[in-house]
């Protein structure tokens, strides 16, 4: 019997644990929903209206409305981010297609995303073509101080500071690789 009374017990806790759980993922799916923008399919990446477009990178995910992507740290779930001050705003502030290869077309952002809530900023390059109906990342840098230096059909070169304060900046060049359709590290400096 008091077995019986244990394993209810548990039962209990794992059904009450697996309902919670569920509860807090519903409160972040509509979060997260309410961010989405709907997409059309992808068949000409120099036709996506990218400043109302769901640009995922890095570790970000950009949800643009008007050219303008904001995020949040967190959120208590009771708190609606409409009521709320970001705590990131990106920004798209170069838009360029290059074609690296024979019908092959990418679009290159550069995305600045600024911490509205404390200090700081981050740059996110990133290089997008159509495949299979869906943009796919097909380049992706980040950085502090991170700058574009080249980008035309045959390379793409970044500079950024490996150390925050120092002016020491490194610089990385990528080409495109038909072999795997994405850029690749060519050399660093």
């Amino acid at each position: 019997m008091k077995t019986l009374g244990r394993a209810l017990f548990i039962a209990t806790i794992a059904a009450a644990v697996a309902s919670t759980q569920q509860g807090i993922n519903a409160v972040r799916s509509a979060r997260s929903s309410s961010k989405q923008t709907s997409t059309l399919p992808c068949d000409d990446v120099t036709k996506l209206d990218v400043r109302n477009l769901v640009i995922r990178t890095a570790q970000r995910t950009f949800a643009f409305h008007n050219g303008i992507a904001v995020n949040y740290d967190s959120l208590p779930p009771e708190q609606d981010s409409a009521h709320s001050q970001p705590d990131w705003k990106a920004e798209i502030e170069k838009d360029s297609v290059i074609q690296p290869a024979p019908s092959v077309v990418v679009r290159f952002l550069l995305i600045h995303d600024s911490h509205e809530t404390g200090s700081g900023w981050r740059y996110y390059a990133t290089g997008l073509r159509c495949s299979g109906g869906k943009p796919l990342e097909v380049f992706h840098r980040d950085g502090l101080s991170l700058r574009v230096d080249r980008l035309d059909s045959t390379t793409i070169s970044i500079g950024l500071n490996v150390t925050p304060g120092e002016p020491i900046r490194k610089y990385w060049s990528y080409i495109w690789d038909p072999n795997t359709s994405k850029y690749v590290l060519s050399s660093t400096r």
